[in-house]
């Protein structure tokens, strides 16, 4: 099995960008940040400059004696993006030069069958899974794209899944009034209101690549011609509070109303501690300020509840596409970026 035999390995090399690392980074930052008894320690290589291919290089020539110890997760769903390809030849090359031809028995690569990538993949010992059948990147949350990456980490994939199959089954035995469809419309309401700007404002650092996951979700989703032929669109943003209390509260509350807040917090928080205060006052002023938000309280922060989060966040996208008339799988503009960088490269 893919675990038994990269189980060994302690830093695990993840290259890919957007939808297709953004999940499991996420997840992994949620979890480790803070903590310095990880034993393991993972690089998300999503489009790294001559500085990190730096530090790559000398990381594996000083720190890393056993091939076993390292594994090497490329992750692309056309199998064509240039940075991704990029980023796979170069620090595969990193590799190479210290272990030999051996280092392709230590990458793994999840791509569409027959991409680019795939038959790069097909001319040596490297390890292949498909990706999950047209799951496209911003949703595949829940597929082999992440859930390999969380496993390899030593997290509980099963939880991450086990929490998300719960909050599906919950929406699709919902009526009108419940949790997502309320959220949807809520957003869609203040948007026709002029609130075309959607802020994460989250209050436990360790789930700003969670908000940046959001981020991705809503902006590739939802910003694009409607059924009418109109551009439309809400600007995801991601706080960090009480941080970013400091730098743009002037704005959000004495500026345009423009702005729909979800403020996201773990209740695994010492109560009446400075932090747990901050989010307590600033959606008191928002609300004093009249402008729309809603909570969302994690229980704790863990595999099974980012799950659920994410799972919550997919179906509440998927209600918005519907009341904006828009298909939320297309992303032509990327697409079309895509294509203008492939043929420049």
């Amino acid at each position: 099995m893919l675990i038994d035999k990269y189980q060994k390995a302690k830093y695990i090399f993840v290259v890919g960008i957007g939808g297709s690392d953004l999940a499991s980074k996420a997840v992994w930052s949620a979890i480790t940040l803070h903590k310095s008894n990880i034993d393991k320690k993972l690089f998300f290589l999503e489009s790294p400059d001559i500085r990190e291919y730096e530090e790559i290089t000398n990381f594996v020539k000083n720190k890393i004696a056993n091939l076993e110890e390292v594994v090497l997760i490329v992750i692309s769903k056309s199998g064509q993006t240039a940075e991704t390809l990029e980023a796979y030849h170069k620090t595969f090359d990193i590799l190479f030069k210290k272990f030999g031809p051996l280092a392709s028995d230590r990458v793994v690569v999840i791509s569409t069958p027959n991409s680019p990538l795939w038959k790069l993949a097909e001319k040596g010992t490297i390890k292949k899974i498909a990706w999950d059948e047209d799951v496209g990147g911003r949703f595949s949350a829940f597929t082999v794209a992440h859930t390999t990456v969380i496993s390899l980490a030593g997290l509980d994939a099963d939880a991450f899944v086990a929490g998300g199959k719960e909050i599906d089954k919950k929406y699709e035995i919902e009526d009108e009034n419940g949790e997502v469809k309320h959220l949807a419309k809520n957003i869609y309401n203040n948007y026709e209101k002029g609130f075309d700007i959607l802020d994460f404002f989250i209050f436990n650092s360790e789930l700003e690549d969670l908000g940046k996951w959001c981020r991705q979700l809503i902006a590739e989703s939802l910003g694009k011609e409607n059924e009418e032929g109109e551009k439309i669109g809400l600007t995801p943003t991601v706080s960090i509070g009480p941080v970013d209390m400091h730098s743009i509260l002037q704005l959000n509350l004495g500026g345009p109303k423009n702005r729909f807040t979800i403020f996201i917090k773990s209740l695994f928080e010492i109560k009446n501690s400075v932090n747990d205060k901050a989010y307590e006052d600033v959606s008191k002023a928002y609300k004093e300020a009249d402008l729309p938000f809603v909570k969302y309280e994690i229980e704790k922060i863990n595999e099974r509840e980012l799950g659920s989060f994410m799972a919550y966040m997919i179906n509440v996208t998927l209600e918005l596409a519907k009341l904006f008339k828009v298909n939320p799988y297309g992303q032509p503009a990327v697409e079309e970026y895509k294509k203008h960088l492939t043929e420049n490269n």
